[in-house]
C-alpha cells in the first residue's frame, strides 16, 4: 500500500511548484485575525461554562429549598451549554484552516496523479 506523501517528502522543485500554485489561487492558508479571535472565544466559553457549572454545583450543596436547587440546576445547565457552544466554535475554527489546506493538497495530488497517467 502506498504511504501518503507529505510536502516535506516532495522533491524541492515539486514542492515549490505546489506552493506557487497555492499562491496563484490565493487560498487562505494563513491564520486570519477573525479565526484567531473565534478560537480564543471558543476556549473562553468552554472555561467560563465549566466555572459556572462547577460554582452552581458547589452552591447547590448548601441549599435546602427545592426552588433554589432547581435554580442552580438551570444555572448548571446553562454552564454546560456554554461549554458545548464553546467547543463547537473552537473546533470549527481551529480545524477550518487545516481542512482547507488538506483539501487543496488532496486536489493537487489527484491532479498530479492524473497528469502522470496521461504522460
Amino acid at each position: 500500500m502506498d504511504e501518503p506523501k507529505t510536502t516535506s517528502g516532495m522533491a524541492p522543485a515539486r514542492r515549490q511548484q505546489f506552493e506557487d500554485d497555492i499562491a496563484k489561487i490565493r487560498v487562505r492558508t494563513g491564520t486570519s485575525a477573525s479565526e484567531t479571535r473565534f478560537v480564543t472565544l471558543g476556549a473562553a466559553l468552554m472555561v467560563t461554562g465549566s466555572v459556572v457549572a462547577l460554582v452552581a454545583a458547589i452552591v447547590s450543596k448548601t441549599m435546602s429549598d427545592s426552588r433554589d436547587l432547581l435554580t442552580m440546576v438551570i444555572v448548571g445547565v446553562f454552564g454546560l451549554t456554554l461549554v458545548v457552544s464553546g467547543a463547537v466554535v473552537f473546533l470549527r475554527y481551529s480545524l477550518g484552516r487545516f481542512l482547507r489546506f488538506w483539501l487543496l493538497r488532496l486536489i493537487y495530488e489527484q491532479q498530479d496523479a492524473a497528469d502522470d497517467t496521461q504522460a
